[in-house]
């Protein structure tokens, strides 16, 4: 019987479990595999953007624990907090990285999350156009305003001329 290999997504303190995990030969064929979905999610003609998946990460897992960790998009931004830093820099050997255990979340949860990161991108660059026609709207009416006030300068000026005549 092949060993069982889990695949958890994580996110900051995050983690989406694999609940089910794959059997492979060995852990360099978990590792390959890994390898493989992070390329796949991250083709810009599957996600849309690779920056989608920027700071989301893919550890592999066996029954003793996390062994692989490889970021899914980049820039790759990893918080740092104490236990991590203690865990990679003064121990490096101590112990396999074990992600933080959240509640299970199922195929539904995870698709619906996938959908509402989607509807979040679509109203950010929506939102992004919005503010480039405001501000080329605000540029044209200072302009405007700009014009306004130099020909009202020279009105005062051509109507004091006049009355200084008069």
């Amino acid at each position: 019987m092949m060993p069982r290999y889990f695949f958890h997504l994580s996110f900051g303190q995050r983690t989406v479990p694999d609940e089910e995990g794959v059997e492979l030969p060995n852990r360099k064929a978990a590792r390959d595999e890994a390898l493989a979905v992070v390329r796949d999610l991250a083709r810009p003609e599957h996600s849309g953007d690779s920056r989608r998946w920027a700071s989301w990460f893919l550890d592999v897992a066996d029954e003793t624990g996390g062994f692989f960790r490889t970021p899914i998009g980049h820039p790759a931004l990893e918080l740092v907090t104490p236990e991590t830093d203690t865990r990679r820099f003064e121990r490096p050997e101590a112990e396999p990285f074990r992600p933080a255990a959240v509640a299970p979340v199922t195929h539904f949860q995870t698709a619906e999350l996938v959908r509402q990161m989607a509807a979040r991108r679509e109203m950010t660059v929506q939102l992004l156009k919005d503010n480039k026609q405001l501000r080329r709207e605000l540029a044209s009416l200072h302009l405007a305003s700009e014009g306004i006030r130099i020909l009202t300068h020279r009105l005062i000026s051509i109507a004091r001329a006049a009355g200084a005549r008069y």
